[in-house]
């Protein structure tokens, strides 16, 4: 459970940046004029591709725990999480079904999901978040925003089974909402997920197979076939 609610905290994640956040960040009495802000900059990419760095801090550990990966998304629904380091998964998703595999020895092993249903309802409130409609997720969160040197929305969730993994997840964007710099999930208790976006290549055209749930494409595949070209240098 713990890493479909982390897939619901990158979902909304379209646009990336890789500044830290700033924390001067005051409510706004009315956020919708900067959630239309954000459906309209969010609708003007059809996919992306970004490479993250995660930092998961727990009270036990003085030092983070930190992971690797890339996450791509395809209009209208199709998400592809991948961790590349310390270890090997792929979560892949759309509306109607998931797939999870674990590298093992150097094969990749599809794993049974015990969980479908509530894999639906994180892909529904996935593609929802990717398209920018944070209002509509009223239904499921209360939703705040606050503005500074960062623009910071923030979800808690409503339904009390979800508080008890989640109890906020802030989206820290650029002062013109022109890219997200930094997700954070917070926990009950204190503990947090930070993911901060390193590299990003927007409206790529995915090669075959990327999102395929029985024999996915290797991400090196990927990431060739997507690369943009060099710029031509001095003759």
């Amino acid at each position: 459970m713990r890493k479909l609610i982390a897939l619901v905290a990158v979902s909304a994640t379209l646009l990336a940046g890789a500044n830290a956040p700033a924390t001067d960040a005051r409510p706004v009495a009315d956020p919708q004029p900067i959630l239309d802000r954000l459906q309209q900059k969010m609708a003007e990419l059809r996919s992306v591709y970004l490479e993250f760095h995660q930092q998961r801090q727990l009270q036990l550990f003085a030092a983070p725990l930190d992971s690797e990966g890339a996450m791509l998304i395809d209009r209208p629904g199709r998400i592809r999480w991948e961790t590349t380091r310390p270890y090997q998964s792929i979560l892949l998703g759309n509306q109607q079904s998931v797939a999870q595999f674990e590298c093992t020895g150097g094969q990749w092993n599809k794993l049974k999901l015990g969980f479908p249903q509530a894999l639906k309802q994180v892909m529904e409130q996935m593609t929802l978040m990717h398209q920018g409609q944070f209002a509509v997720l009223t239904n499921h969160y209360t939703l705040t925003v606050a503005t500074g040197a960062v623009t910071v929305v923030t979800l808690v969730p409503q339904e009390a089974a979800l508080r008890s993994y989640l109890a906020a997840l802030e989206i820290h964007f650029a002062p013109d909402l022109a890219g997200i710099q930094t997700v954070v999930m917070r926990e009950p208790g204190g503990d947090f997920t930070r993911i901060n976006f390193t590299r990003e290549i927007r409206n790529p055209q995915f090669p075959a197979r990327t999102f395929d749930q029985t024999n996915p494409l290797e991400l090196t595949a990927i990431q060739t076939a997507i690369a943009p070209p060099h710029a031509a240098g001095p003759d």
